[in-house]
Order: C-alpha cells, then sequence, then structure tokens
C-alpha cells in the first residue's frame, strides 16, 4: 500500500518505525520513499529535516542533522519531532562518515561522536552543555597492500558500536579496540584494546568474503558476520551472531535473540530493535545493503529457522541520490 503526502514532518509514522528510507534528492520534488518493514507500506514524504543537510541516522534512533550553509547542529527525534541543539561545526562534515551517541540522551555524559570513514579522524561533543566540536586522531596502525608499488596508508575504523558509554570497535582480528572519554585535564578519547579472539566461525565460506558489524543491544555488544559464498556478494550464505562475554574476553554464539531483531545498513551501520512492539520478526537479521547498488530489496534472515527472505518493494523505487538507510524507533 503506497501513500502520497507533502508534510514536513514524520510523527504520523510513528507507529510504523523503523522505517527504510529511499531518498530520492532533488529530483523530482525533493521527496523521500519510506517503507515499513513490519506491514510493508509506503509512504512518499518531502520531509524539511532532509533537505538541505546532512543527515547521519543514529543506532539509538536520533538523527544528526547539519545545515549546509550555516553548519549549525542538532539531534532531532522523526517520530517526535523534537530537535536538541547542539554546536554548530568549524567545517563541512566528511563525505563519508557515521554517527554514534554513547548512551540514551537522558545521560549528562551522553557524547556524540562522528566517525570518519576515509580517515584516522574523529569529532565529537557532549549533547548536553557541550560548547564546541573536539577533534582528534588516532593511530591503529599502516594498511599494506603485499607486492603493491603503492607506499603504506594510514588504517581507519569503520566499524564502531557505543555500549554502555564506551566505542568499540575491531581494531584487528584478534583484539577489540576501545575509546573512552575522558578530561586530563583537557577532554579527549583515550584508546586502550584487549585481546579477544576471533570467533569460530561456523560457515565454510572463505574469510575474506564477509562482512562483520558491531551493534549494541540491551547493553551488551554483538558481532554480526555475513558471510558470501565463493567472494560474490550478490548473495548472503550464512548469517552468524556473537555476544561478548566481557568477563572472559571472547565472543559467544548467539542463536536465540529473544523478543529482538538486528537491522543492518550500508556504511557499518547496524542496530537492535524491539521485535514484538514494533511489528518484526523476532530472531531475525534484516540486511538492508546492495553493494551493487541496483536493487532496494532487503533480506531478513531467520536465525532459529536458518531461512532467507528476499522483501522487494512493493512499488518502484525512482532514483536514488543515496544508498537506503535505517530510521530505528528512538531509545526511551
Amino acid at each position: 500500500m503506497e501513500s502520497k503526502a507533502t508534510a514536513d514532518d514524520l510523527t504520523s509514522l510513528a507507529a510504523s518505525f523503523p522505517l527504510l528510507v529511499y531518498d530520492h534528492g532533488e529530483q523530482p520534488d525533493n521527496s523521500q520513499t519510506l517503507l515499513s518493514v513490519a506491514d510493508g507500506s509506503s509512504h512518499i514524504y518531502r520531509v524539511s529535516e532532509l533537505q538541505n543537510c546532512r543527515c547521519l541516522e543514529t543506532p539509538r534512533g536520533l538523527v544528526f542533522i547539519a545545515d549546509t550553509s550555516s553548519l549549525q547542529c542538532s539531534l532531532w527525534n522523526p517520530q517526535t519531532g523534537e530537535k536538541i541543539p547542539l554546536p554548530a561545526l568549524d567545517k563541512p562534515l566528511p563525505e563519508y562518515c557515521r554517527c554514534l551517541l554513547s548512551d540514551t540522551i537522558c545521560s549528562p555524559d551522553c557524547l556524540v561522536l562522528i566517525n570518519d570513514l576515509t580517515q584516522p579522524e574523529l569529532l565529537f561533543c557532549h549533547v548536553r552543555g557541550g560548547s564546541e566540536w573536539i577533534s582528534q586522531t588516532y593511530d591503529v596502525g599502516l594498511h599494506v597492500i603485499p607486492g603493491s608499488p603503492e607506499p603504506p596508508t594510514k588504517r581507519y575504523i569503520c566499524n564502531m558500536a557505543a555500549v554502555q558509554g564506551k566505542f568499540y570497535f575491531m581494531e584487528a582480528p584478534d583484539e577489540v579496540g576501545v575509546f573512552s572519554f575522558v578530561q586530563d585535564p583537557e577532554p579527549r578519547l583515550e584508546m586502550t584494546s584487549f585481546a579477544a579472539p576471533s570467533p569460530d566461525y561456523s560457515s565454510g565460506a572463505p574469510q575474506d568474503a564477509n562482512l562483520h558489524y558491531l551493534l549494541e543491544s540491551s547493553q551488551e555488544l554483538f558481532l554480526v558476520s555475513l558471510f558470501f559464498p565463493g567472494c560474490k556478494f550478490d548473495r548472503v550464505e550464512e548469517v552468524c551472531t556473537y555476544r561478548m562475554d566481557f568477563s572472559k574476553q571472547q565472543w559467544c554464539e548467539v542463536i536465540e535473540l529473544g523478543d529482538r531483531a538486528f537491522l543492518l545498513g550500508p556504511h557499518s551501520f547496524a542496530a537492535s530493535c524491539p521485535a514484538g512492539e514494533h511489528g518484526l520478526k523476532m530472531g531475525c537479521v534484516y540486511f538492508a545493503f546492495d553493494l551493487f547498488g541496483n536493487s532496494d530489496n532487503f533480506q531478513v534472515f531467520d536465525l532459529v529457522e536458518d531461512t532467507r527472505e528476499l522483501i522487494r518493494p512493493g512499488q518502484d523505487i525512482p532514483l536514488l541520490a543515496r544508498e537506503p538507510f535505517w530510521m530505528v524507533p528512538a531509545c526511551p
């Protein structure tokens, strides 16, 4: 079912979240197609927050907005229309970046983190009382291509999750890195790490033919691995999920997700959502990322039943300005 609207807010669709957003950019009418994965309904809107702004979705449901002219920033709740002002940026955002919140916005210590996906640089500020953005570089070694005449380049983090005030990332195959906020005396993010052997993957797929996602769920750290047969990224062969046991510092395979679903998208976006409350299939992984950019389909993997479902939108989606992205229910 498709509906058309000219509304500039999404509050009327609050009950339909999570949404897959297909942004059509400036043509033909600055509109977006919003697909509810719960009931398959789609809605065409012209959302003012997506006009003349850089918008970065977050796993906690709020959307980071930066005006492209003034560089003024805010956090926007699409379900309520509420906006929380943030300091203005000194320069435009990187072309490719992610946004994470260290905690719920109710926490006085909640940080907004912008992770540059093209170079080792972070940008952060406090949600409450932050007077400015702080830029910080980091060093996780060099990326070397064997046999290549090109000189080594600095490695950067592209996969990160926020859990209980800290930011976790995969520093190396058997290492988990952690960014923690400290102030000694100037505010900065302190980088540490701990050894955590890579999971013993049950998949028979080649280890270089996979995607890994980190995410927070119920204040725990999870890893989701998607395996592709024969290095062909047009079909997922197997999905495995793991929970970090911090007491043992090891990844433990999880099949039963209980009443929740995991939502995965482009640029390492990953979020957890209560399934029953939002009409999703319990214990499933929703994967909405076409690596070739020629499909609007998404896939649903049932971890218990070991099944895979390919879902196509009920109508043709016009040309997109960016890859489809998730808007998830805001955390309380």
